[in-house]
């Protein structure tokens, strides 16, 4: 009896050559008549759609993640690029709320004053003295403005100052609030007289010399009276913010607000003598 080929063979690889044998033999016949296989090869490829799906899903997945990552770093751009926009948006906006405040303040200004008493010279703080310790600040106009020393300045809402010196193209303005500077005032609801000192700090002043039995209260406004002739009559000087009665003299401690602004004084307005023109054709005597 003659062995078979598979006898001695292991039963898978037994298995595995019977089914390539039917393999070779039903592609022979498919190569030959392949419409009686047709209907297997639709059902095969029905059945294989959902592992080739299956097999896609790494694809999709790696395009998802992709587009998900690109999506968050266009909008991170965007969400940069629309608060750059803001940004400088915000920042055109204080431009020009900037240059309306100078505006309605340059207006206040050149309304402070009566303009048939005084020439009203609009001027610029361009810098501060180099004493600290000192009250002064520097103005663009000089005596080629017809600026002069003893002159007044003010803001739209009181008295800076007064002019201690003068150049060609600048001046130096002492502030009321330095120690060495006072001021006449009246009291605007009694009328009462009193001087009013710098503190040496822009934010205070202090008024001197009132009794303790003065009728004076919080919140009485301060206006110059113009004696001594150094400061014109009936601008703003302050406000009184604090009164302290001590023990040491018959004199109280008052704290006076300032009117004006001393800590952000861009533009300041020089009060300077109005110049009477005198019409020389009327003072000649008609010839005979």
């Amino acid at each position: 009896m003659i062995p078979s080929i598979f006898a001695r063979q292991p039963l898978a690889l037994r298995r595995t050559v019977i089914v390539l044998i039917v393999a070779l033999i039903v592609m022979w016949f498919d190569s030959k008549n392949p419409e009686w296989f047709k209907p297997v090869r639709s059902i095969s490829h029905a059945a294989m759609q959902p592992i080739y799906e299956f097999s896609l899903l790494p694809s999709y997945a790696e395009h998802w993640v992709r587009g998900s990552v690109q999506s968050k770093e266009a909008l991170r751009r965007e969400n940069v690029q629309l608060k750059s926009q803001l940004i400088h948006a915000q920042a055109k906006l204080q431009q020009q709320d900037y240059v309306l405040a100078q505006n309605a303040r340059l207006q206040g200004i050149l309304s402070t004053t009566k303009p048939d008493l005084f020439d009203l010279n609009l001027a610029q703080v361009i810098g501060t003295d180099t004493n600290l310790l000192k009250q002064i600040v520097v103005l663009n106009k000089g005596a080629q403005d017809g600026v002069q020393v003893g002159q007044t300045v003010i803001d739209e809402n009181g008295i800076l100052g007064q002019i201690i010196n003068v150049y060609p193209n600048t001046s130096r303005l002492l502030l009321i609030t330095d120690e060495q500077q006072s001021v006449a005032v009246t009291i605007k609801r009694t009328g009462q007289r009193a001087i009013v000192t710098g503190a040496g700090i822009p934010t205070s002043l202090r008024l001197n010399y009132v009794f303790k039995t003065s009728d004076v209260r919080i919140g009485d406004e301060l206006v110059s009276s113009g004696l001594g002739g150094r400061i014109p009559a009936g601008y703003r000087v302050g406000r009184i913010a604090r009164i302290k009665d001590t023990q040491a003299d018959n004199f109280r401690s008052i704290e006076v607000s300032p009117a004006a602004n001393f800590v952000d004084n861009a533009y300041v307005l020089i009060l300077q003598d109005k110049i009477v023109h005198i019409d020389t054709q009327s003072s000649i005597p008609a010839s005979r």
